[in-house]
């Protein structure tokens, strides 16, 4: 009993020293603070505030930050400008067919995030595979026709693509170089021309656009595409890697 009634003791003694260092420095900020009353209206005036804890210009700043850039805001403003971007497209897969093509976008930037554009292949350059060259070499079949994959090929296509760009920031090239960019996703379909009729081709990119120059920029992509191909007349689905490289101009 004795023990309990010291260990209440205790506590009532240690919340009356946290109570009274409490009352001091609450009087002291009261007298320490002085709060200007506006005479006409009667209103305290609002502190100014304290800038003590502003940095001077005479503060000594580690060498460690010399060379650091902060992105504030976007390299260039797009909304409103007409785009041109022509790239060239690399397809791999396991298609007997390349369709390597120069792409032609003509655009226009609807907003700082948004990008349409028409999108026109003028040809394609179809190239046999490796696989297809070990078919043939196969030799002649039972009934005297040399063994081939039958491919269709590709020859232009027009469509739309579409570029949403929700980031922005800047790549170091080296140890000093700086360079502002933008990462977008791009989507796209368009309808392939064939040698006896036609497919369609979607497109799905993760892409990055370099801003080298108020109009001559570089753009780089990644992505796979779905396409429809033609093979004795019997149309079938191939999905294809795409790598693809170019510029685009703001104008």
């Amino acid at each position: 009993m004795n023990k309990n009634l010291f260990s209440i003791r205790i506590v009532f003694v240690i919340l009356g020293i946290c109570a009274s260092s409490i009352a001091a420095n609450a009087q002291t900020a009261s007298t320490s603070t002085e709060i200007e009353v506006d005479p006409a209206t009667s209103v305290p005036k609002r502190n100014p505030l304290d800038r003590s804890l502003q940095p001077s210009s005479n503060d000594e700043i580690s060498t460690l930050f010399d060379n650091v850039v902060a992105v504030q805001r976007k390299a260039k403003v797009k909304s409103g400008k007409f785009l041109f971007n022509p790239y060239f497209s690399y397809d791999f897969s396991d298609a007997p067919l390349t369709m390597y093509g120069i792409n032609l976008n003509f655009g226009y930037a609807i907003g700082e995030f948004w990008e349409v554009y028409f999108n026109y292949v003028p040809f394609y350059v179809n190239e046999e595979r490796a696989i297809s060259k070990k078919v043939k070499d196969l030799g002649p079949l039972a009934n005297g026709q040399t063994a081939s994959i039958t491919l269709e090929k590709a020859n232009s296509s027009f469509g739309f693509e579409v570029n949403w760009v929700p980031i922005y920031g800047k790549d170091s090239w080296g140890p000093y170089g700086i360079i502002r960019s933008d990462t977008f996703l791009n989507f796209g379909v368009s309808n392939v021309k064939q040698d006896t009729g036609d497919g369609l081709k979607y497109k799905a990119a993760l892409g990055k656009t370099f801003f080298l120059h108020d109009y001559f920029n570089l753009r780089v992509t990644a992505g796979a595409s779905y396409v429809e191909r033609r093979a004795l007349s019997v149309k079938s689905g191939v999905t294809i890697g795409l790598l693809e490289a170019g510029v685009v101009y703001y104008f």
